[in-house]
């Protein structure tokens, strides 16, 4: 047990970078946050909430499940002995390491997720110029109107919708949690929650604040102009998925949620850059780094979300496209031997999932 308490403020040493990042953010925010007295206390709950759901109960239960099925596997007579050979003090130093980064990415979710509603308080002012790009762009028209031509059918709408909503947070979600508590390496670690803590404040508060846009979902309401995505948008409204619900109904929920200032889930409305797209390509960005058949899932789940992001009239096609080539560009510069040392994928330390 000492050796395991040693190696683990070892790891939480070699975390420091990122809690510094993590504590700059939560402490500048708040600076802003309070105040203006925009501060909602159930955040910080839903945050530990899901915390509790998928990082303490759903993604251990199925990584358990699969390395004693593996164990049973490799030794029968003995079904445990290939799973407790792999929980050394290394392992478990790790693992512990890597539940405090996990705890502290709570305040870190609440706060941006505050100062994501606080951007748009006061209007949003980018969405006629951005919309008007994304139309120049696809040749004179607006994307959303291309995709609603082509996959206009209930099955399909439920597989975008799919990797856009549980898709997207299980993946996600189940990277956060591997990096955290098994990264292949300390160097795709440190990389990927530098690039993770870029994409939410650096893209998804900087880079929102100067370019204020709702999306074509709330472009009638910011802008005035009712007629350009009305079409698109009463095709969203027909559409529901499996649960009966429709994504206007989230929609519709989520303006109610910003007209009366109001907490609750998925609070906040700011569409360039694509945050989702931004994550997912992260994500991608560390598969292709791992495993080649992970790197091809994960680019190709990046084209389903872009894909459902302008089909569901969250986002302009441009803001998907931003989110990529910053992400891609930003992981380049992470991948510098100067900024970071080697990068090399497995170091004799990691703790790797076997």
């Amino acid at each position: 047990m000492h050796e395991v308490l040693a190696l683990t403020q070892k790891e939480l040493r070699g975390d420091r970078h990122i809690y510094l990042m993590i504590s700059a953010y939560v402490i500048l925010a708040n600076a802003i946050l309070l105040p203006a007295g925009h501060i909602f206390a159930s955040i910080y709950r839903e945050y530990l909430l899901t915390l509790v759901i998928l990082n303490i109960l759903v993604f251990p239960g199925l990584i358990m499940v699969g390395l004693l099925a593996r164990s049973l596997l490799d030794d029968p007579r003995h079904p445990t002995a290939w799973f407790r050979a792999r929980c050394d003090n290394r392992r478990m130093a790790r693992i512990l390491a890597g539940y405090a980064l996990l705890l502290a990415l709570v305040p870190f979710m609440a706060t941006f997720t505050a100062m994501k509603s606080f951007i748009g308080l006061h209007g949003f002012y980018a969405d006629i110029p951005l919309a008007d790009f994304d139309r120049w762009l696809h040749f004179g028209t607006d994307p959303a109107f291309l995709l609603h031509r082509i996959l206009d059918y209930g099955s399909v709408w439920r597989l975008f919708a799919f990797f856009y909503g549980p898709g997207w947070l299980l993946w996600v979600g189940g990277f956060v949690f591997w990096m955290a508590v098994a990264a292949p390496s300390r160097q795709i670690r440190k990389r990927f929650f530098i690039g993770y803590i870029f994409a939410w404040v650096i893209l998804g508060n900087v880079v929102a604040w100067l370019a204020i846009s709702a999306g074509p979902a709330f472009f009638a309401e910011v802008t005035g102009n009712k007629d350009r995505f009305a079409s698109v948008l009463a095709t969203v409204g027909a559409h529901t998925l499996s649960d009966g619900r429709g994504i206007r109904d989230l929609q519709t929920y989520l303006w109610g949620l910003y007209v009366s200032h109001s907490s609750g889930f998925g609070m906040g409305i700011s569409a360039f850059p694509s945050l989702h797209v931004a994550m997912m390509t992260l994500c991608a960005l560390v598969a292709a780094e791992i495993d080649r058949i992970l790197a091809i899932a994960g680019v190709t789940i990046v084209i389903l979300v872009q894909i459902g992001s302008v089909l569901f009239v969250w986002h302009y096609a441009i803001d998907g496209y931003f989110s990529i080539i910053v992400m891609v560009s930003f992981w380049l510069v992470l991948c510098h031997p100067a900024l970071l040392g080697r990068t090399s994928t497995v170091q004799p330390h990691a703790a790797s999932p076997g």
